[in-house]
C-alpha cells in the first residue's frame, strides 16, 4: 500500500492531459487524482479543467431543463420526473419555498431540510473556487516572503 499523497507539500512537475498545461504543482490537482496517478499512471486532469467540465455539464442540464419546460408548456412534452411539478420544498440555505424546477435532481433527492436550490448551489461553488484561489495566492505570498527574508539574512 502506498503512502498517502499530501497535495500541498508534494510539489512535483505534472502535466494536465486535458488543457495541456505543463509543469504544474501538485496542488493544481485533486488529492484523489494524484493518488490515482501515483498508483496507476494514466491521465491527470487539473482542478481548472474539472471545474470547467462541471460548469459545461450544468449549462447543458439548464438547456435541457429549459427545453423540457418549453415543451411541457406547449403541451408536446411529457413529464419524466417522479415528483409532481407543483410540489414545493424549502431550501436549506436561503429558506425560500421553491418549486421542483428550482432544484437539480441530486439536491431534490436529498429530501426536505437538506436540499439546496440551484442559485444556492451555484453560489457555494463560486465561493469554494474563490477560497481555493485565495489560499493559493496566500501560499505564494508566504513563500515569496520567506525567500526575501532568506536573501536579506544572507
Amino acid at each position: 500500500m502506498s503512502t498517502p499523497v499530501v497535495a500541498s507539500t508534494w510539489a512535483g512537475s505534472f502535466d494536465c492531459d486535458f488543457c495541456r498545461r505543463k509543469r504544474l504543482m501538485g496542488e493544481e490537482f485533486s488529492k484523489k487524482a494524484l493518488e490515482k496517478y501515483r498508483k496507476n499512471g494514466g491521465k491527470l486532469k487539473c482542478k481548472q479543467c474539472v471545474a470547467s467540465a462541471e460548469q459545461e455539464e450544468r449549462d447543458r442540464a439548464n438547456a435541457r431543463r429549459e427545453a423540457a419546460a418549453a415543451a411541457a408548456t406547449s403541451g408536446t412534452g411529457t413529464a419524466t420526473t417522479n415528483a409532481s411539478t407543483d410540489e414545493k420544498r424549502k431550501c436549506a440555505l436561503c429558506e425560500k419555498e421553491l418549486p421542483f424546477a428550482s432544484y437539480n435532481k441530486n439536491q431534490w433527492n436529498k429530501g426536505e431540510g437538506k436540499s439546496k436550490c440551484r442559485p444556492c448551489v451555484d453560489k457555494a461553488v463560486e465561493t469554494e473556487q474563490q477560497q481555493q484561489k485565495n489560499s493559493k495566492q496566500a501560499k505564494i505570498d508566504a513563500a515569496r516572503k520567506k525567500v526575501a527574508e532568506a536573501q536579506a539574512s544572507g
